[in-house]
């Protein structure tokens, strides 16, 4: 039964971080566009 809510914590884990990921991805995709208008 521990093993199964091990898998099911790491599951969860995994998801909150690759979706934390993809966030900061889209911030940082973002980003270079307005420094770039900022410094022009």
């Amino acid at each position: 039964m521990s093993l199964a809510f091990a898998v099911l914590f790491a599951v969860l884990f995994f998801a909150e971080r690759t979706q934390r990921q993809r966030r900061s991805l889209e911030q940082m995709s973002l980003m270079p566009l307005e420094t770039d208008a900022a410094d022009r």
